[in-house]
């Protein structure tokens, strides 16, 4: 498999290209997107901290970037909802910031990043654990969605 850019470096580069574009204010008021933006980094967190905390749990590896190291499948909690919820993590910490800077601006960036992921780190991922787990992987792809 060929080097990506890991998806933390990537979403750190995304929320500094929304910070320094947050330009554009938004027209609702600064308390309504400051309480969205708590909200949001609070799911986002979770997400992401649950996704990880669940790879540790079944010894299996955290970094996509090497999907052919993967020891089983983890499918459970959140990963019964979602195919990528460490991904979906990181998509609503983008929105979060983009609340929390009152900026529609900062919206512009994120069908990019989602972009990005789906076809440079999704979809070689998936490729890679269709063929480490076969008809497990096949199964688990019918039962559960990509995002939500």
């Amino acid at each position: 498999m060929e080097k990506k850019v890991p998806p933390l470096l990537l979403f750190v580069g995304f929320a500094g290209l929304i910070w320094l574009t947050a330009s554009w204010p938004a027209p609702w008021p600064l308390w309504f997107s400051q309480l969205l933006a708590v909200l949001l980094m609070l799911d986002g967190t979770i997400f992401c901290g649950w996704a990880f905390w669940q790879f540790r749990r079944a010894n299996t590896t955290v970094d996509p970037r090497y999907p052919e190291r993967s020891r089983q499948l983890v499918t459970d909690g959140l990963f019964q909802f979602s195919r990528n919820p460490m991904y979906l993590g990181f998509v609503l910490l983008l929105i979060a910031l983009c609340f929390w800077l009152h900026s529609l601006s900062g919206f512009l960036g994120l069908p990019l990043f989602v972009l990005w992921l789906h076809y440079w780190q999704i979809v070689p991922e998936e490729r890679a654990l269709s063929e480490r787990f076969g008809d497990a992987w096949q199964h688990y792809c019918q039962q559960t969605r990509r995002w939500l």
